[in-house]
């Protein structure tokens, strides 16, 4: 917008931004949706004599989730943080500093995926709070319906050269397995609150944008001035964000949900509980045996 209105391939916006935007999160909460129910149907558990339901144990689902939470991850990195690469890319080669045509170099492939790795450390109990019971209640086999589903639109929609939002995806995802689980409650207003954002953020970011073209059009100044308002503006929303900070100390359900995997601790639990058994046979087996030869 900073170079003018004609710069914006306004057809390749709409249907590689806008468009992916909209009908991603609804197509993944659908797959979501039949998941969840195929899910909750396939793992169901009747009583032979009165044909009633039976209360069904379904931990596999939670194992599975470290897997598919895994694909997600990988499908993130698909796809949100190519778009980083892209600019910083663009940039280099339009400075000259990189030639046309080439990929990301290493470094901004690093740059990007430490950046993003200490953003979640930093500050992703809040995101991790919303999407695991702001939205509805989260169990297993909706987790791993979830996951499933977001990690495959988003894998397709990478190999198409859409460019998407994890977390938009995510939503979706989480509403349609909300949906399609018996007695969940789906929050609506915090629904409705996560669309108004998706509604604002593309026109704020391109206002923010051109403002800042503007700025760097004046010259070094303009530079400087972009350069400290936009450090402001984070390090503001940062320390703000602090004075409410959201961690696993006040996200107990999530923290409770997350501490439920642990291999080696079930291992090491289950093998002490071999041993001691063992332990406690071979100890009565001698007192038999004492005992039989004290009779004699």
């Amino acid at each position: 917008m900073g170079a003018g209105f004609s710069s914006v391939n306004f057809e390749s916006l709409l249907q590689k931004v806008i468009l992916p935007a909209v009908f991603a999160p609804v197509i993944a909460g659908l797959a979501a949706y039949v998941c969840t129910r195929l899910a909750y149907a396939l793992t169901a558990r009747h009583d032979p004599e009165t044909g009633s339901k039976l209360t069904q144990k379904r931990g596999g689902f939670r194992t599975g989730q470290v897997f598919t939470s895994s694909l997600v991850a990988l499908a993130h990195g698909t796809n949100d943080a190519q778009k980083t690469m892209g600019i910083i890319t663009l940039v280099l080669i339009a400075a000259g500093s990189q030639a046309p045509g080439s990929g990301p170099q290493v470094w901004v492939i690093t740059a990007c995926a430490l950046a993003i790795a200490v953003g979640t450390y930093a500050g992703g109990w809040r995101i991790i709070r919303t999407m695991g019971s702001g939205l509805t209640e989260v169990k297993p086999a909706q987790g791993f319906a979830a996951e499933t589903s977001t990690a495959s639109a988003i894998l397709a929609s990478s190999h198409l050269g859409f460019a998407l939002s994890t977390t938009q995806v995510a939503s979706g995802s989480v509403i349609g397995s909300g949906m399609g689980r018996r007695g969940t409650t789906v929050r609506w207003n915090m629904v409705g609150k996560i669309a108004l954002g998706w509604l604002f953020t593309l026109p704020a970011a391109g206002i923010v944008g051109a403002l800042t073209a503007l700025l760097v059009k004046t010259g070094a100044v303009g530079v400087l001035i972009a350069a400290i308002a936009g450090s402001a503006a984070v390090l503001f929303m940062f320390f703000y964000s602090r004075k409410s900070s959201v961690s696993h100390q006040n996200a107990v359900e999530v923290e409770e949900a997350g501490q439920a995997v642990r291999f080696a601790k079930k291992k090491a639990m289950a093998r002490a509980r071999a041993e001691a058994k063992a332990k406690a046979k071979a100890q009565a087996d001698a007192d038999a045996q004492n005992s039989k030869e004290t009779q004699r």
